[in-house]
């Protein structure tokens, strides 16, 4: 089928004059699972392009899909191209992303959303919003756009990159396992630890693209994916094998530095994983191949609130950026969706129906109400919407003590349905519950930074907060001692976990060896002239033993995600 116009104007050729006061006019496309596919014209200066409706099942991998941000100006459209011979405005990212991409001499088939989607058409809109998945998923590759290489650091950003992959891969091939990989002998200039270059690797990190939610579903469906950085490009693989190795190797993390690694392992792991494509670069290299593995069922819900801190332009997209996730599907095959994309409902009426969905569909229906979140000035507490509807556009995530895999259930393992009514025209929940105990005291809310191990050092944030409890007095209840009591507080704040995700209450020995650890890192840290030989910077590296440590450091890391942005409730956490 031809170009979405019906303009005469656009069978004229390119080369024939351009008048730009003509602009770009959609047609409908058929009913029945089509989009448009760009045809990016080869050369350098004003881009060309051309629009032509092709059904999806069709396509069979002849075209890439790219993946952006939209930028500030997107809905301003200030950059202009030609397509099939009309001028249309885009958004100056993606005007940058096809001045780079296209190739000198032959044509480059992609699909991008703001083009081949006419953004303007809430119909349209919604039903290309529900191929998605399929477009995505039959796609050569994906391209990830990061942005304009201003430092002109991208190729050695990548290089280097690559090469530390190549030396902890060949280790990793030889020992099998990467917490059996022995410590890395700095020394022998194996691994480049110039901060000044693992400061490119942040910066690439740190752009806007890993923020958004969209780009979530679109590399976890993936074949393939290439990240794009100015001119430069390098497998998308290699930067996540690279963040995986800072996860599992505590001496490389304290070498190199945060890249936001820990981000990166989280939705490799809850999300990108349970897509459970079989052909994806999640395959392409030896650690990240490794741990290709569903592990359990993700519910729609589980995937909601671990994406929760990733951004949308419309808040509505942190729903329907995941229609294609196996999750929002029924049946063996997960071929029939449950939910569908329809942008002329309103935000509210779209949570609402989530929250709905969750509560008749989960085996855990309420889970729903362990999500809910609320900023403290949310219209949801004010009345102005129902207070238990989760709010995806709140809040941070779901904490630990609201999952079904944890171990803090009440009801223990019991597998009732849950004895709940909703009034869809008030919008109001009716539930039956039990009542345990009572709240006598919260602390204040935690910041982000201040639970940072590094702000610890400074500031011992969560130190205060066991000195004022301290002082209130907890009676016996927790133990004879104030030792006893400040190891209740220990596993409270950490959320009861221990550093393998299990309950640290399984070996309470080890937890107290570990919080000591802790408390140790934090003073260390504050005089490192008085640290144990054994502890020094420079010994640690030499060390072959350093469990003790990195379940410390671990601690640290679940005090920061049991607490933040969360009220510690001091009766029903530590009893």
């Amino acid at each position: 089928m031809s170009g979405p116009t019906k303009s005469k104007k656009i069978e004229r050729s390119l080369s024939e004059s351009f008048s730009s006061n003509i602009e770009y006019i959609y047609d409908s496309l058929p009913a029945g699972g089509w989009t448009r596919i760009l045809e990016l014209y080869p050369g350098t200066g004003f881009i060309e392009c051309s629009l032509k409706s092709e059904k999806i099942v069709d396509l069979k991998l002849s075209f890439e899909a790219l993946s952006y941000t939209w930028g500030s100006d997107a809905l301003e459209k200030k950059a202009g191209i030609k397509c099939n011979g009309c001028a249309l405005s885009i958004g100056s990212n993606l005007a940058s992303a096809l001045a780079h991409i296209r190739n000198d001499t032959e044509p480059r088939r992609l699909w991008a959303d703001a083009i081949c989607i006419n953004q303007t058409d809430t119909h349209e809109r919604s039903l290309q919003v529900q191929h998605m998945g399929d477009i995505y998923a039959n796609a050569q590759r994906v391209l990830i756009w990061i942005g304009e290489d201003c430092n002109d650091e991208a190729a050695e950003c990548f290089e280097l990159i690559k090469k530390t992959n190549a030396y902890l891969t060949d280790k990793l091939l030889q020992y099998q396992s990467v917490e059996d990989i022995p410590p890395i002998p700095y020394h022998d200039k194996c691994i480049d630890l110039d901060p000044q270059k693992w400061d490119m690797v942040r910066r690439l990190t740190d752009s806007d693209w890993f923020n958004r939610v969209w780009v979530l579903q679109e590399i976890g469906l993936a074949r393939s994916a290439t990240i794009c950085y100015g001119k430069a490009t390098m497998a998308w693989s290699q930067l996540v094998e690279l963040m995986l190795f800072i996860v599992y190797r505590t001496d490389l993390a304290l070498a190199v530095g945060n890249s936001k690694s820990a981000p990166i392992w989280e939705v490799f792991e809850d999300v990108w994983c349970s897509f459970g494509n079989k052909i994806t670069w999640r395959n392409e290299l030896p650690l990240t191949r490794s741990m290709n593995k569903v592990s359990g069922h993700q519910t729609l819900i589980d995937i909601l609130a671990v994406t929760r801190p990733y951004k949308a332009t419309d808040q509505r997209d942190r729903v329907y950026a995941f229609i294609s996730h196996p999750s929002a599907a029924n049946g063996t095959q997960k071929i029939d969706r449950t939910i569908f994309a329809d942008y002329s409902k309103s935000l509210d009426s779209i949570y609402l129906e989530i929250a709905i969905h969750v509560l008749e569909t989960d085996k855990n229906p309420w889970t729903v109400l362990s999500t809910v979140d609320h900023k403290p000035d949310s219209p949801s507490l004010s009345g102005q919407r129902p207070s238990w509807v989760p709010r995806w556009d709140e809040g941070w995530y779901t904490y630990w003590l609201g999952y079904p895999s944890m171990w803090y259930r009440a009801g223990g393992n019991l597998t009732e349905s849950l004895n709940a009514r909703v009034n869809e025209t008030k919008a109001t929940l009716q539930i039956q519950g039990t009542k345990l105990d009572g709240i006598i005291w919260i602390s204040r809310a935690f910041g982000q930074e201040e639970l940072e191990l590094e702000h610890q050092v400074v500031e011992a944030p969560v130190q205060k907060l066991w000195q004022q409890l301290e002082q209130q007095g907890l009676g016996t209840l927790y133990g004879q001692s104030s030792q006893d009591c400040e190891y209740a507080f220990s596993l409270t704040v950490a959320a009861g976990r221990a550093a393998d995700d299990g309950p640290a209450e399984d070996n309470l020995e080890l937890h107290r060896s570990v919080y000591q650890e802790y408390k140790n890192l934090l003073n260390w840290s504050k005089h490192p002239g008085n640290e144990p030989a054994a502890k020094r910077p420079e010994m640690r590296r030499q060390m072959s033993e350093k469990t003790l440590e990195m379940n410390a450091r671990t601690y640290a890391r679940n005090q920061f995600r049991a607490l933040l942005n969360h009220l510690l409730a001091n009766h029903i956490s530590m009893a």
